[in-house]
């Protein structure tokens, strides 16, 4: 024989079982000891039964937030937008704070609320104006006013891609005519020579406007260097343009961003920036074919 526990019109009452029950751990809810005290007791006391797993949540999750700052080793990485390298990706990655911050923000202010909805005593729902004022302001106003600045934001970036004075500075600007292929990249220099080109490594000169006009050989594929600008796709049969300019000499990491078939994996290529001053070395040795 064994002790057990059965819910009836009354509420939960002990019994005896033919089978013997093994002795729990759990924690009871709520219900459970609700059942066992008077009605008026049981809403004067809305509390869970305090329980030892709950305390090991809280430690896991302070265990958890405690990592976080661990993540911040993902803006090292060579793709990462987050360690820009010229005006317009330092202007992502200002966008990508801001919205992170943001969230963070409306996230906290949630479990603030719901943290103060729970331990209320006893629990009473708002009354008409206030849910009218938490959809208004919380469901209407605040999410309007967020998309709208992430729009005009967004779209000022992109114009950042290719801005309006982009045909003013072309006789100073470096040119470099972006042909891509299934699966590599051809990179030729028009100012140097004809036959001038490179492939998968694309070498410019920094601090100084570079106009790059992409186009494909075969199918789309998608020239991206994250440290340096967006991406922007190459189309068969069409050029775009793309304007950059590096802050710093140095090697920056791109990929084609457009799966473009079985060897898209295989398609990362570098970008090369030297100091204004050396380019006229680099391309000599591009046209002797010692890139």
């Amino acid at each position: 024989m064994g002790n057990g526990t059965t819910m009836g019109w009354m509420g939960w009452r002990k019994m005896e079982t033919a089978v013997g029950v093994p002795r729990g751990r759990g924690c009871p809810s709520f219900f459970m000891v609700a059942s066992l005290k008077c009605p008026h007791e049981a809403m004067r006391s809305m509390e869970q039964p305090s329980c030892r797993s709950r305390s090991l949540s809280r430690v896991q999750g302070t265990a958890t937030l405690a990592t976080l700052p661990l993540l911040a080793g993902c803006m090292e990485t060579p793709l990462s937008t987050l360690a820009p390298a010229s005006e317009v990706t330092r202007s992502v990655a200002t966008l990508w704070w801001v919205m992170a911050t943001g969230t963070g923000v409306v996230l906290l202010l949630m479990i603030v609320l719901a943290t103060l909805a729970v331990r209320r005593h006893p629990p009473r729902a708002p009354g008409r104006r206030g849910i009218l004022v938490l959809l208004i302001a919380g469901g209407l106003m605040l999410p309007a006013a967020t998309i709208t600045a992430l729009l005009a934001y967004s779209l000022r970036l992109d114009e950042a891609q290719w801005p309006a004075f982009t045909g003013s500075e072309a006789r100073e600007a470096f040119h470099v005519d972006v042909v891509a292929h299934r699966w590599w990249w051809e990179f030729r220099y028009p100012q140097a020579d004809a036959e001038a080109r490179t492939v998968n490594e694309i070498h410019v000169p920094a601090g100084v406007p570079v106009h790059l006009r992409l186009t494909s050989a075969d199918v789309i594929h998608a020239f991206w260097v994250p440290r340096v600008a967006g991406k922007l796709d190459a189309v068969p049969g069409k050029v775009n343009r793309l304007r950059i300019q590096v802050d710093e000499p140095g090697r920056y990491a791109g990929v084609c961003a457009e799966f473009c078939g079985q060897g898209h994996a295989h398609m990362p290529f570098t970008l090369i920036a030297y100091e204004a001053g050396e380019m006229a070395s680099v391309l000599a040795n591009i046209r002797e074919g010692r890139p």
